[in-house]
């Protein structure tokens, strides 16, 4: 029996080498199609994570540059601010009422004009509050 399958090796080596032959590729078929499935997924996987990861980027530009002008806001009003004191302070300086009280009346609309601000100021960032 051995013999007889050695001699049709032999004789038919062909038909085998065929058949081993069409074995591999479909092996290689099968495992290609496995591989473009995976890579079709991942492409996926990768798409949807880059718009999410686009969406991020974009997010934080917009809240740096909301951030910057919130900034730029409070310093401009910083420096109105020290404009003012000096203006004040340069137009008192030689008056002897600057050493008296200042009137109720005087005192609580400047209370009211510093309020306002302070109330526009927080109104641009109402997560800090004023002290």
């Amino acid at each position: 029996m051995i013999t007889y399958f050695l001699l049709s090796l032999k004789t038919h080596w062909r038909w085998w080498l065929s058949i081993a032959a069409l074995v591999v590729i479909a092996w290689l078929w099968n495992e290609n199609t496995r591989i473009d499935a995976s890579l079709t997924t991942l492409e996926g996987e990768n798409n949807s994570n880059r718009a999410v990861m686009d969406n991020m980027l974009r997010t934080v530009a917009i809240t740096n540059i909301v951030l910057g002008v919130n900034q730029h806001a409070k310093n401009q009003i910083a420096l109105e601010s020290q404009r003012a004191a000096s203006d004040i302070k340069a137009a008192v300086a030689g008056d002897d009422c600057a050493a008296r009280v200042v009137p109720a009346g005087a005192a609580n609309r400047l209370r009211q004009y510093a309020d306002s601000v302070r109330a526009s100021a927080s109104a641009t960032n109402p997560s800090q509050p004023d002290r």
